[in-house]
């Protein structure tokens, strides 16, 4: 439609948004819904305010963001800012006097509904609607901040292993390691610190790890270690925490999940230290 038919169906509009806060009458409202019905205009109005109606009747707490943004009717705004703006200079005023004045009225097709009731819930309907937007930022800013303290953390970790990693693999490689062959594999004394390579290692059996054992120096019990899994290709690389001075053998066993205190199955390697 035109801008003139639209402006003709201004006190409709405001009728609908009245109909739409649910302040009308019974039998005004039947008016409005079959008005809206047949109207494409006031149709069009009343689907644009029932969001901001309905986070209204939910309150601003309920809202989750993500939703999507709730659109307020232009047409709504600019009839609030004609509503409440002042009289143009020069407009006709109305004398003021004891005696009763009598004013001609032209027909109208109905009357106008509380129109400073409907100004003030409009306003506040726009005004729930831009608290919800700045919900709706806030809550993607403190997402956006957690996934990327997240990020960081895990970039971290990252750059810790690899450093460890390198520096394990500068250990094996080192002129002065020494190291100690086994089958599909080898445990390597480099310095203070012991290292366990092995590769073609099968998977454990559903529920079972590889544990590492080591033998401190003057015992004769076996102290449990880490536990590990091979990759995909069948490699494992260990860095053992136990100190190289202070032990006399290194020791790999099959073991339930989780490990075990002492080992329950023969050892599959035992590699004594010199």
């Amino acid at each position: 439609m035109s801008d003139l038919q639209a402006r003709g169906h201004e006190d409709w509009l405001d009728d609908v948004a009245v109909y739409a806060l649910g302040a009308m009458p019974m039998q005004d409202a039947q008016r409005v819904r079959a008005h809206i019905a047949a109207c494409e205009i006031c149709r069009r109005e009343y689907a644009l305010l029932q969001p901001a109606v309905g986070a209204l009747a939910e309150s601003a707490e309920a809202f989750t963001p993500g939703n999507g943004p709730i659109v307020a009717s232009p047409e709504l705004k600019a009839r609030i800012m004609r509503t409440v703006r002042p009289e143009r200079p020069g407009a006709a005023t109305v004398p003021q006097t004891d005696a009763p004045v009598r004013r001609s009225v032209a027909p109208r097709e109905r009357p106008i509904l509380w129109p400073v009731y409907l100004v003030a819930a409009a306003c506040l309907a726009i005004a729930l609607i831009s608290s919800i937007s700045d919900i709706m930022l806030s809550g993607q800013l403190k997402q956006s901040q957690a996934e990327l303290a997240q990020l960081r953390s895990r970039t971290n970790a990252l750059a810790s292993a690899l450093a460890d990693r390198q520096a394990a693999i500068s250990d094996v490689l080192a002129a002065g390691a020494k190291h100690y062959p086994v089958d599909n594999g080898e445990v390597v004394r480099s310095g203070s610190r012991l290292y366990i390579a092995m590769y073609d290692l099968a998977a454990p059996p559903r529920g079972h790890v590889y544990q590492a054992w080591t033998l401190p120096k003057g015992s004769k019990t076996m102290a449990p270690s880490l536990t590990f899994v091979p990759d995909a290709h069948g490699v494992a690389f260990v860095s053992l925490p136990a100190g190289a001075p202070e032990t006399s053998a290194v020791a790999v066993s099959l073991e339930p999940e989780g490990g075990s205190k002492q080992p329950t199955t023969k050892p599959l390697i035992v590699v004594p230290l010199d």
